[in-house]
């Protein structure tokens, strides 16, 4: 998997000369706002859990609750559900696209699509395979969802700390160059959908995914392995994404950029959640990103 993010990263920089032009012209930019607040925090975060937290006592939590679950199909049947949610996008976009020309409603439809094929693919399908009222489709007892939703031990909200710290950072880098979007209606609808969508997508990729690929695969394989997914799954969706920060240029550039920030950064969520299975600290970090990365005019799209 660490050959594949290789590949990833080397390949598009090699073929796309605009991808490496706009990589090597603008290196420092991307290593301090992408790169180093993501090493900072989980640097620190890795501190707090090896001085004050029990995660063994947590990692044997999540072995007990995924015990006897078939890794293998489940994690079939999420590859399914990514694919069908990509194909979403782009048929609901497409259509959608139509109408909202014809009525003028276009970039309030295109929300509406990121907020649907998530809620759909991401959430409420794969709950209902994998956590049908406390059993799988096989008949397996699931407990995750305790694990990850009923934090009760204040260790495991120590994760605030490097959320904290991350967006203290990447808003000294980022804010004084672009600013921040006022006080609006659009602004809080627009936070309210990205909860939505970030709370979809940390109990997909993380709670379903990267837990059972972690067992699979060690620790470091899962996060590595996940950050890769959720990656391309960006790269593939950005021409049709509310929600992504991509520039659109074509596939393989998209390809390359997306696994420079949106892996970098999946890493960082990977960890977190690695760290203390805290779902609701990772679904903050995004959102608070999320408002660092808006635009100060909310009517450019995102």
């Amino acid at each position: 998997m660490i050959a594949l993010a290789v590949v990833l990263v080397v390949g598009p920089l090699l073929a796309h000369p605009v991808l490496r032009d706009q990589v090597f012209d603008e290196s420092s930019i991307l290593l301090l706002i992408t790169w180093t607040p993501m090493l900072f925090a989980g640097l620190l975060s890795w501190g707090l859990v090896w001085s004050l937290g029990r995660r063994d006592e947590l990692d044997r939590r999540v072995r007990i609750a995924m015990e006897g679950h078939p890794l293998g199909r489940e994690l079939a049947w999420q590859a399914l559900l990514l694919i069908c949610f990509v194909l979403s996008m782009v048929v609901l976009s497409g259509v959608l696209a139509f109408y909202g020309k014809e009525t003028g409603t276009a970039p309030d439809l295109a929300m509406s699509v990121s907020l649907v094929s998530r809620l759909l693919f991401l959430f409420a399908l794969p709950l209902l395979i994998m956590d049908r009222s406390g059993l799988t489709v096989e008949g397996k007892g699931t407990l995750m969802p305790t694990v990850a939703l009923k934090v009760r031990e204040p260790w495991r909200w120590l994760g605030l700390i490097p959320v904290l710290a991350a967006t203290l950072v990447i808003g000294y880098l980022m804010v004084p160059y672009i600013g921040l979007p006022a006080p609006s209606l659009t602004l809080y609808a627009m936070l309210l959908a990205f909860t939505f969508i970030a709370v979809c997508e940390e109990i997909f990729f993380r709670g379903m995914i990267q837990t059972r690929l972690e067992i699979l695969l060690g620790r470091w394989g899962g996060i590595i392995a996940t950050s890769v997914v959720f990656a391309l799954t960006y790269a593939l969706i950005q021409p049709y994404d509310a929600v992504s920060q991509l520039t659109g240029t074509d596939l393989m550039h998209d390809t390359g950029m997306s696994m420079l920030t949106y892996a970098t950064a999946g890493m960082l969520y990977g960890y977190l959640w690695a760290c203390y299975r805290n779902t609701w600290i990772n679904v903050l970090l995004r959102v608070a990103i999320f408002v660092l990365i808006l635009p100060p005019d909310l009517n450019v799209g995102i």
